[in-house]
């Protein structure tokens, strides 16, 4: 049996549930771990290999984000497009 087709409505909800997500990643205290990383601080070979690192980590984080908001945009307009009950 095939499932249950998806509503508008429930499109709409999944995006909300996305964008809360993309705002928690988007504020994440790791975003900013690079500012506050020193020489004390540092993991690894050489501060600038950790300091490196947390950048490239803010990277993906901040991608995580956007890609959270580009599947909520996604949900958002197949909902548009679905007739209204």
């Amino acid at each position: 049996m095939p499932p249950a087709p998806i509503g508008p409505q429930q499109l709409r909800e999944r995006a909300t549930i996305l964008k809360r997500l993309a705002s928690r990643v988007e504020s994440a205290l790791a975003l900013d771990l690079h500012q506050r990383a020193t020489e004390e601080t540092w993991i690894g070979p050489t501060p600038q290999r950790c300091h490196g690192e947390l950048l490239a980590m803010r990277i993906t984080l901040r991608d995580a984000g956007r890609d959270l908001r580009d599947g909520a945009r996604a949900l958002e307009m197949r909902a548009d497009q679905l007739p209204q009950p």
